[in-house]
Protein backbone atom coordinates (compact mmCIF):
# COMPACT_ATOMS: atom_id res chain seq x y z
CA UNK A 1 0.00 0.00 0.00
CA UNK A 2 1.39 3.52 -1.00
CA UNK A 3 1.63 6.32 1.44
CA UNK A 4 -0.82 8.14 0.42
CA UNK A 5 -3.11 5.22 0.57
CA UNK A 6 -2.15 4.44 4.12
CA UNK A 7 -2.46 8.12 4.94
CA UNK A 8 -6.38 7.95 3.99
CA UNK A 9 -7.03 4.79 5.60
CA UNK A 10 -5.49 6.47 8.90
CA UNK A 11 -7.37 9.68 8.48
CA UNK A 12 -10.86 7.25 7.77
CA UNK A 13 -9.81 5.47 10.83
CA UNK A 14 -9.39 8.75 13.22
CA UNK A 15 -12.60 9.98 12.23
CA UNK A 16 -14.39 6.43 13.01
CA UNK A 17 -13.02 6.71 16.44
CA UNK A 18 -13.78 9.60 17.17
CA UNK A 19 -17.47 9.24 15.96
CA UNK A 20 -18.44 6.84 17.90
CA UNK A 21 -17.23 8.62 21.36
CA UNK A 22 -18.96 12.22 19.31
CA UNK A 23 -22.37 10.05 18.73
CA UNK A 24 -22.48 8.68 22.43
CA UNK A 25 -21.70 12.20 24.02
CA UNK A 26 -24.82 13.40 21.67
CA UNK A 27 -27.37 10.77 23.33
CA UNK A 28 -26.20 11.47 26.52
CA UNK A 29 -26.38 15.24 26.21
CA UNK A 30 -29.96 14.76 24.78
CA UNK A 31 -30.92 12.44 27.59
CA UNK A 32 -30.04 14.97 29.64
CA UNK A 33 -32.31 17.25 27.92
CA UNK A 34 -35.30 15.10 28.04
CA UNK A 35 -35.21 13.79 31.94
CA UNK A 36 -34.22 17.77 33.03
CA UNK A 37 -37.20 18.96 31.12
CA UNK A 38 -39.52 16.34 32.30
CA UNK A 39 -38.10 15.73 36.25
CA UNK A 40 -36.14 19.05 36.88
CA UNK A 41 -33.44 16.21 37.87
CA UNK A 42 -30.47 15.01 36.28
CA UNK A 43 -29.06 11.20 37.38
CA UNK A 44 -25.49 11.92 38.79
CA UNK A 45 -24.28 9.69 36.20
CA UNK A 46 -25.29 11.36 33.09
CA UNK A 47 -22.55 13.83 33.78
CA UNK A 48 -19.86 11.64 34.83
CA UNK A 49 -20.38 9.94 31.71
CA UNK A 50 -20.83 13.43 30.13
CA UNK A 51 -17.18 14.31 31.23
CA UNK A 52 -15.24 10.36 30.63
CA UNK A 53 -16.69 11.14 26.83
CA UNK A 54 -15.49 14.50 26.84
CA UNK A 55 -12.10 13.22 28.26
CA UNK A 56 -12.07 10.71 26.17
CA UNK A 57 -13.09 12.79 22.96
CA UNK A 58 -9.56 15.27 24.52
CA UNK A 59 -7.50 12.04 24.40
CA UNK A 60 -8.14 11.13 20.99
CA UNK A 61 -7.26 14.60 19.60
CA UNK A 62 -4.19 14.84 21.67
CA UNK A 63 -5.17 17.74 23.44
CA UNK A 64 -3.97 19.00 26.53
CA UNK A 65 -6.28 18.72 29.96
CA UNK A 66 -5.35 22.25 31.04
CA UNK A 67 -8.13 23.89 29.72
CA UNK A 68 -10.49 21.66 31.91
CA UNK A 69 -8.83 23.17 35.07
CA UNK A 70 -9.12 26.30 33.95
CA UNK A 71 -12.39 26.19 33.06
CA UNK A 72 -13.42 24.31 36.17
CA UNK A 73 -11.66 27.67 37.90
CA UNK A 74 -13.76 29.46 36.11
CA UNK A 75 -16.92 28.35 36.89
CA UNK A 76 -16.14 28.13 40.32
CA UNK A 77 -15.36 31.53 40.66
CA UNK A 78 -18.09 32.96 38.92
CA UNK A 79 -20.71 30.54 41.01
CA UNK A 80 -18.36 31.86 44.75
CA UNK A 81 -19.32 35.66 43.24
CA UNK A 82 -22.79 34.90 42.46
CA UNK A 83 -23.29 33.63 45.97
CA UNK A 84 -21.33 35.80 47.49
CA UNK A 85 -23.13 38.68 45.94
CA UNK A 86 -26.86 36.84 46.63
CA UNK A 87 -25.84 36.34 50.57
CA UNK A 88 -24.64 39.76 50.36
CA UNK A 89 -27.76 41.45 49.49
CA UNK A 90 -30.02 38.99 51.41
CA UNK A 91 -27.78 39.59 54.74
CA UNK A 92 -27.46 35.95 55.03
CA UNK A 93 -25.66 33.15 53.30
CA UNK A 94 -27.87 31.78 50.74
CA UNK A 95 -27.24 28.06 49.71
CA UNK A 96 -27.42 28.30 45.54
CA UNK A 97 -28.76 25.07 45.50
CA UNK A 98 -32.11 25.86 47.20
CA UNK A 99 -32.38 28.83 45.72
CA UNK A 100 -31.17 29.25 42.39
CA UNK A 101 -28.57 26.51 40.88
CA UNK A 102 -29.51 22.81 41.22
CA UNK A 103 -26.44 20.81 41.59
CA UNK A 104 -27.04 18.77 38.19
CA UNK A 105 -26.48 22.25 36.89
CA UNK A 106 -23.05 22.73 38.39
CA UNK A 107 -22.29 18.72 37.92
CA UNK A 108 -23.35 19.45 34.16
CA UNK A 109 -21.20 22.65 33.50
CA UNK A 110 -17.76 20.84 35.38
CA UNK A 111 -18.67 18.05 32.99
CA UNK A 112 -18.12 20.14 29.58
CA UNK A 113 -15.17 21.50 30.76
CA UNK A 114 -12.55 19.35 28.80
CA UNK A 115 -14.69 20.35 25.48
CA UNK A 116 -13.20 24.05 25.65
CA UNK A 117 -10.76 26.50 25.59
CA UNK A 118 -11.39 29.33 28.40
CA UNK A 119 -12.56 32.09 25.77
CA UNK A 120 -14.76 29.14 24.56
CA UNK A 121 -16.48 28.11 27.55
CA UNK A 122 -16.78 31.81 28.66
CA UNK A 123 -18.85 31.92 25.20
CA UNK A 124 -20.74 28.84 25.95
CA UNK A 125 -21.88 29.65 29.01
CA UNK A 126 -22.86 32.96 28.69
CA UNK A 127 -24.64 31.87 25.32
CA UNK A 128 -26.46 28.46 26.75
CA UNK A 129 -27.95 30.90 29.70
CA UNK A 130 -29.34 33.29 27.19
CA UNK A 131 -30.55 30.02 25.59
CA UNK A 132 -32.17 28.49 28.61
CA UNK A 133 -33.54 31.51 29.12
CA UNK A 134 -35.19 32.42 25.63
CA UNK A 135 -36.69 28.68 25.76
CA UNK A 136 -38.15 28.97 29.22
CA UNK A 137 -40.01 32.41 28.21
CA UNK A 138 -40.81 30.88 24.53
CA UNK A 139 -42.65 27.44 26.72
CA UNK A 140 -43.67 29.39 29.43
CA UNK A 141 -47.20 28.38 28.99
CA UNK A 142 -46.23 25.34 28.06
CA UNK A 143 -44.09 24.45 31.23
CA UNK A 144 -45.69 23.62 34.55
CA UNK A 145 -42.44 24.07 36.93
CA UNK A 146 -41.74 27.75 37.91
CA UNK A 147 -37.92 26.28 37.60
CA UNK A 148 -35.38 26.20 34.93
CA UNK A 149 -34.07 23.12 33.56
CA UNK A 150 -31.41 24.94 32.93
CA UNK A 151 -28.50 21.63 32.18
CA UNK A 152 -30.95 20.57 29.91
CA UNK A 153 -31.29 23.45 28.28
CA UNK A 154 -27.69 23.93 28.44
CA UNK A 155 -27.46 20.21 26.92
CA UNK A 156 -29.57 21.10 24.11
CA UNK A 157 -27.60 23.90 23.12
CA UNK A 158 -24.20 22.61 23.42
CA UNK A 159 -25.86 18.80 20.87
CA UNK A 160 -26.24 21.96 18.70
CA UNK A 161 -22.76 23.44 18.94
CA UNK A 162 -21.35 20.46 18.35
CA UNK A 163 -22.78 18.97 15.39
CA UNK A 164 -22.05 22.87 13.85
CA UNK A 165 -18.57 22.38 14.63
CA UNK A 166 -18.08 18.81 13.75
CA UNK A 167 -20.51 19.48 10.13
CA UNK A 168 -18.78 22.87 9.22
CA UNK A 169 -15.38 24.58 8.63
CA UNK A 170 -15.88 27.45 10.56
CA UNK A 171 -14.38 28.44 13.40
CA UNK A 172 -15.28 25.94 16.25
CA UNK A 173 -16.69 26.33 20.11
CA UNK A 174 -15.67 23.14 20.90
CA UNK A 175 -12.18 21.49 21.06
CA UNK A 176 -14.12 18.48 18.66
Amino acid sequence: MGNRQQENVNRSNKRINLETPLLFLLAVLLFVFFQDWKYRRIHVVLPLAIFLLSLYLIYLKSLSFQNMLLNTAFFLVTLGILVLYMSLKNKQFLNPFKHYFGLGDLLFYVAVTPLFILPNFIVFFILSMVFALVLQFAFKKVLTEQTVPLAGFSALFLCIVMIRDYCSFYPKLTLI
